[in-house]
């Protein structure tokens, strides 16, 4: 990167706006396929990982689940009926979710499928991670924590990793998944770290598997979610950008209008490494495929 490039400093991290947030996911997600990735993902190994669960619960008792960053409830309300019906009959999850706007979708989607989850009772938390942690008994425990895609947001990965492991019933699953420092999308998010000079939120499979060296924390087992992206409309000229063009490179960058706002040595560099092989495909017609795979990770406590 030149001596010429914008100071770090001066591009906006696109999280702080919930709203642009919501609308750059809306966007990256329907490119993807990502949430259908997601949904086949769990369809196939959900049950399986539900029957391996080792916890002994009378008939009156209560599956306690922990969903941290529910998001708009369709991937939670996918996972929660195979717990119901693989492990317990009972079931109670608490979903946190800051947004109010999202908070509301999700509690719409659980309505809409209430013929679905029958069985199933939910704690509504309108909730940041760490407002949940300052506010939380600790008695509390779990039999199931998800953090899917989320841990991004939970602050020190470390201490979130050793505070939701810490919350578990002995025989209990923390699922978490996260891009997979292996594939583009996790060597992009590596590339922008040491480009922007600073501490980002672009954690990857990486950062998960050191911290949970750190904590002292077994990983039981890792499974890869294959998810590609077309992002050929990131390479347009700035001013030629069409709006998925920009709203999906903003997600990719985790910064707000980066087209725009990014010095041209900077922008250059970091769509040049975007189109490379080590992120990216390109097809017979040209299109540049971006490998944004994810890797979810089973964590079980004895």
């Amino acid at each position: 990167m030149s001596e010429n490039a914008v100071p770090s400093q001066t591009l906006t991290e696109y999280c702080n706006s919930l709203d642009y947030y919501n609308v750059n996911f809306d966007v990256y997600n329907r490119v993807s396929q990502r949430i259908n990735r997601f949904s086949d993902w769990i369809d196939k190994s959900l049950p399986k990982l539900a029957d391996s669960m080792e916890i002994s619960l009378p008939a009156t008792g209560t599956l306690n689940v922990l969903s941290v960053g529910a998001g708009n409830g369709t991937i939670d309300s996918r996972i929660l009926p195979h717990l119901r019906d693989k492990v317990h009959p009972n079931v109670r999850a608490i979903f946190l979710e800051p947004d109010l706007h999202t908070f509301q979708q999700c509690q719409n989607l659980v309505g809409k499928e209430s013929p679905r989850l029958q069985g199933i009772e939910f704690d509504w938390r309108q909730q940041t991670f760490q407002e949940y942690r300052s506010t939380a008994k600790e008695e509390d425990k779990f039999h199931f924590i998800c953090c899917f895609n989320s841990i991004y947001y939970t602050g020190d990965m470390g201490s979130s990793l050793r505070y939701l492991y810490d919350k578990l019933h002995s025989g209990g699953i923390l699922l978490i998944t996260l891009v997979d420092g292996k594939s583009g999308g996790g060597q992009f998010w590596q590339f922008l770290n040491t480009s922007l000079g600073q501490e980002k939120d672009f954690f990857t499979s990486f950062d998960l598997e050191e911290a949970c060296r750190k904590q002292n924390i077994m990983i039981s087992e890792v499974q890869p979610i294959g998810i590609y992206v077309n992002v050929s409309c990131c390479f347009d000229p700035p001013q030629e950008l069409t709006e998925d063009g920009r709203y999906l490179l903003d997600t990719i960058t985790r910064s707000v209008n980066f087209a725009q706002t990014a010095a041209a040595e900077l922008r250059k560099d970091v769509l040049r490494f975007l189109r490379s092989d080590t992120c990216s495909s390109i097809t017979a017609d040209g299109q540049v495929i971006l490998d944004g795979s994810n890797s979810a990770y089973i964590i079980r406590r004895p």
